[in-house]
């Protein structure tokens, strides 16, 4: 019974490294923003990524922020930001989508990873710095 325990855990640890490394190098290059890696990535590190952008100093009421992820080439790059909003207020870009909220901007996807804490996904050619996100 011990060895067969031990050898099922062994496929399930080899299966879930599988997923993991099939959702970052693989699934990121078709889709782009690799869900499951930032799941777990948030869910390791959280606490150092919280002391991180709090730790910034946001100027004229903008959003503290830090680069959460990001991919390119040739100057073409996705940035992926990790956003903290005191007022919640992105959680209305998550609802009804980033498009529709700001159009005038780069940003192409809000995500709520818990409270007061997202990810802001801009399209690729921009950055914070062309359309920096401030609190209502």
């Amino acid at each position: 019974m011990g060895k067969r325990l031990l050898r099922y855990a062994a496929i399930f640890g080899v299966l879930t490294i599988l997923w993991i490394a099939l959702d970052h190098f693989l699934l990121r290059s078709f889709l782009g923003e690799p869900r499951l890696w930032q799941s777990a990535k948030w869910m390791l590190n959280s606490d150092r990524y919280k002391r991180e952008v709090l730790a910034q100093s946001a100027s004229s009421m903008e959003l503290k922020h830090i680069e959460w992820d990001g991919w390119g080439f040739g100057g073409n790059n996705t940035v992926i930001y990790l956003v903290f909003d005191p007022q919640n207020a992105l959680v209305g870009a998550v609802r009804n989508g980033a498009r529709r909220n700001f159009q005038t901007c780069g940003v192409e996807r809000v995500r709520r990873l818990e409270n007061h804490w997202y990810t802001v996904r801009y399209y690729t050619g921009y950055e914070w710095r062309d359309c920096p996100l401030k609190e209502w």
